[in-house]
């Protein structure tokens, strides 16, 4: 996994109840974090992001469901909401949240060739990709941030199925644009109220 030289962070936190799975599925959670890490700079780095700050939480679905529901107004788990901060490439700043049960369920079916760790790392180049600018509301929008995906995880040694369909990346927009938002605890730090 060879990585762009960066001066992108990328802050991983991984809520308790994932911790069990993520050890698994990346040999400790030290690896975990490092690979989520670095499927975020991957992403950023797509769209020539190469400074700034992306903050990355792994939650349930107990845990994001809520998130969903306040900022977005979806009242239902989903796989990854983006919070996009400051936008001025090569700088970027935003958060985003995961949901590893999701991934465990989207990998489960049979038409999923990735494992739920490939699918986790896909949520965090997914979320990344809206943070520097993709939307996936629209047909050429969509297949622009499908692309960047396929480059984003190619970077990290994971090879993408090239699929014009549109079911195999995640349907909805879960974005949110911070305007409008109180920035004083963040999903990183548990303060989204």
């Amino acid at each position: 996994m060879e990585q762009p030289s960066t001066n992108l962070t990328a802050d991983v936190l991984i809520d308790e109840e994932a911790e069990p799975d993520l050890s698994i599925w990346f040999g400790c959670l030290e690896t975990a974090r490092t690979e989520l890490a670095q499927a975020a700079i991957a992403a950023a780095s797509v769209e020539g992001c190469d400074r700034g700050s992306v903050g990355v939480r792994i939650c349930d679905d107990a845990t994001i469901h809520p998130i969903n529901r306040e900022f977005l107004q979806h009242d239902y788990p989903t796989d990854v909401i983006s919070f996009p901060y400051e936008l001025k490439p090569p700088m970027v700043e935003g958060e985003l949240v995961a949901s590893f049960e999701t991934a465990i369920e989207n990998a489960s079916e049979p038409s999923n060739p990735l494992s739920p760790r490939e699918e986790l790392l896909l949520y965090v180049v997914h979320g990344t990709l809206h943070i520097v600018g993709h939307d996936d509301q629209s047909p050429e929008p969509r297949a622009a941030m499908r692309r960047a995906e396929i480059a984003a995880m190619k970077l990290i040694g994971i090879e993408l199925p090239l699929s014009n369909d549109e079911d195999s990346a995640p349907e909805q927009d879960d974005s949110f644009d911070d305007d409008a938002s109180d920035s004083s605890g963040g999903i990183m730090s548990g303060g989204v109220s």
